[in-house]
């Protein structure tokens, strides 16, 4: 520990490694449970644990009293993303193909199974649409969430599927959970996603994964965002195809980094 010792903060030190606690292989727990794990008494495990359901850095359930992270960690994420040499790089990289080509472009990353938006450019003079700051329980109806399925492994992705509410957005909206495996196949097969309607109507896009390239693991996804009024879905896709692939390789490149996602 350095010399400022004196100025350490054994609270703020316990908040922290609750909160450390969660990932996607422990998505709630109990305060019995962070009890045990952390060595801290249940006092002060309940007085720990309810400032930060307080701070909506933790939610409780109400029937379970489990926790898990809340709005606000996952609002810190992404700030820690977007102040970081990574979203420079990707904005010049995303602000090249958005210069020349005018076209809504969005990148997003998945933390804890929600679509975390990072960086968008909205098209000149068109209808525009972007993900809001947060998009939950939108894996299965953003060409974004389907990109970042296809990178997943076999077990993973069985997992991360059965976790899918499959409420309709639209009539367009998959809502069963064969039809969505069947889907992640044909993207895996062209490395690239499509949305015809199912998240907004009138939106089709066009999305390919952000990939680890050292691990292969995939951190989420960048989409070219039309109106119907704009494009047709096949035009579109023959189009732009090859340019989001290149986009999203791009990306990748400066996405040297582990994640932590499984």
């Amino acid at each position: 520990m350095a010399s400022d010792k004196q100025y350490f903060s054994i609270s703020l030190e316990k908040g922290l490694k609750i909160l450390s606690l969660f990932d996607t292989e422990t998505r709630s727990l109990t305060q019995t449970e962070i009890s045990r794990i952390l060595s801290l008494n249940m006092t002060s495990t309940y007085r720990f644990v309810n400032t930060l359901v307080e701070l909506a850095y933790l939610e409780k359930d109400a029937k379970t009293k489990e926790v898990r992270l809340g709005i606000r960690s996952l609002a810190l994420s992404t700030n820690v993303i977007r102040s970081s040499d990574d979203l420079r790089l990707i904005k010049k990289l995303v602000d090249e193909v958005y210069n020349r080509y005018n076209i809504t472009i969005d990148v997003a990353f998945v933390v804890d199974d929600n679509l975390m938006r990072a960086y968008q450019r909205e098209a000149k003079e068109t209808l525009t649409y972007h993900l809001p700051a947060v998009a939950r329980n939108s894996l299965h109806n953003t060409s974004i969430g389907k990109a970042y399925l296809s990178t997943l492994p076999d077990d993973s992705l069985k997992k991360k599927v059965a976790r899918i509410e499959f409420t309709a957005k639209t009539k367009k909206t998959i809502v069963a959970k064969d039809q969505l495996l069947k889907e992640i196949e044909r993207t895996k097969g062209r490395g690239y996603a499509m949305c015809v309607e199912e998240y907004l109507p009138g939106l089709i896009t066009i999305g390919a994964p952000l990939i680890n390239l050292d691990t292969g693991r995939g951190l989420g996804g960048v989409s070219f965002d039309f109106s119907i009024i704009q494009k047709v879905a096949q035009a579109m896709e023959e189009e732009y195809s090859g340019l989001i692939l290149e986009l999203a390789r791009s990306i990748s490149e400066v996405l040297k980094r582990e994640d932590n996602d499984e």
